[in-house]
């Protein structure tokens, strides 16, 4: 009997506590919106594959087993990635994951089915993303002659990250001399450009869009999380948000947007005005912040599940 009242007290000061930590943490955490949408990008340049949940791993939102921005376009020529920057056309293809399956459609094209990763036995070669050199797997000829007849070139391969890489958020060695302490030698990415996850406002595409000379959308940004927020521009000043109960973001930086944001979603067309970066540069410049810059860089503190409808809370 004293055995089994220890074991009850012991239970219920367990419960106490993390009850107590839990409230702590809370009062840390300012409410601030909602998740929105989720975008999952398992082809580093294809159209987003909206989800209504995902699990937050360090190298980004992983959905069914499958990672953000796992698969990947290059050129065996160059030995260069290859995205929407190369071939605008890439935004009409639709990825699904289908159980086993990752699933590529496109205007024309009969449906390419892949599995998660490629076998074992299939090549491996060194191949470049945003200055970084890495071993990748290909998907072999089948995929390759998929890609290679949409995109009208015949260099083109479909390959797989491999996760010895160890690829780290660009810039951490730079960054980290600058003073920037948000940025961690153990932020991981795949083939994403910069980081393992992009956090986008609703609000500031609004700011934004009042003042675009052409339409803008959310997927002109292609972010992972976008978050129906209550004011626009503050996730530039961010250092820490959390999700739902317990997935913790450390916010490492405004994102700088490259040409990739003019290009239409929808109609895969440039804008012939630049648009939005000319927006973005004059206004941000004029109400202050980073200039050129759209959503803030993020990665995983205290990975999870989110899912769309999440509460968002940042740091006071």
């Amino acid at each position: 009997m004293e055995t089994f009242l220890a074991l009850v007290a012991v239970g219920s000061w367990k419960y106490l506590a993390a009850s107590w930590i839990r409230r702590k943490i809370e009062q840390r955490f300012q409410y601030f919106g909602t998740v929105s949408c989720l975008n999952l990008y398992p082809v580093k340049g294809c159209h987003a594959t909206r989800v209504k949940k995902a699990k937050c791993g360090p190298r980004g939102l992983e959905v069914g087993g499958v990672m953000d921005r796992c698969i990947m376009v290059v050129d065996r020529q160059t030995g260069i990635g290859q995205y929407m920057r190369h071939f605008p056309k890439m935004t009409f293809i639709n990825i699904t994951v289908e159980g086993e399956s990752v699933v590529l459609d496109a205007p024309g094209m009969e449906s390419l089915i892949l599995p998660h990763s490629p076998d074992r036995n299939c090549t491996k070669f060194l191949c470049e993303i945003h200055a970084c050199k890495l071993l990748v797997r290909d998907f072999g000829d089948k995929a390759s002659a998929w890609i290679g007849k949409y995109l009208g070139n015949d260099n083109l391969r479909l390959v797989y990250f491999l996760e010895n890489n160890n690829r780290l958020t660009i810039e951490t060695e730079n960054n980290r001399r600058q003073g920037n302490i948000q940025i961690s030698q153990e932020d991981k990415i795949s083939f994403s450009c910069v980081s393992s996850y992009l956090l986008g406002n609703e609000r500031t595409l609004e700011e934004i869009s009042r003042r675009t000379t052409e339409p803008v959308k959310m997927d002109n940004f292609r972010p992972n999380i976008v978050i129906d927020g209550l004011r626009p521009f503050e996730e530039d000043t961010w250092s820490q948000i959390r999700i739902g109960e317990d997935t913790i973001f450390r916010c490492q930086e405004p994102c700088k947007r490259c040409m990739v944001t003019t290009i239409d979603p929808v109609t895969a067309e440039r804008s012939q005005r630049n648009e939005p970066l000319k927006t973005l540069k004059t206004y941000k410049e004029e109400v202050g912040g980073v200039p050129t810059s759209f959503g803030v860089y993020a990665a995983v503190e205290s990975g999870g599940e989110i899912h769309v409808g999440d509460q968002v809370y940042v740091l006071k």
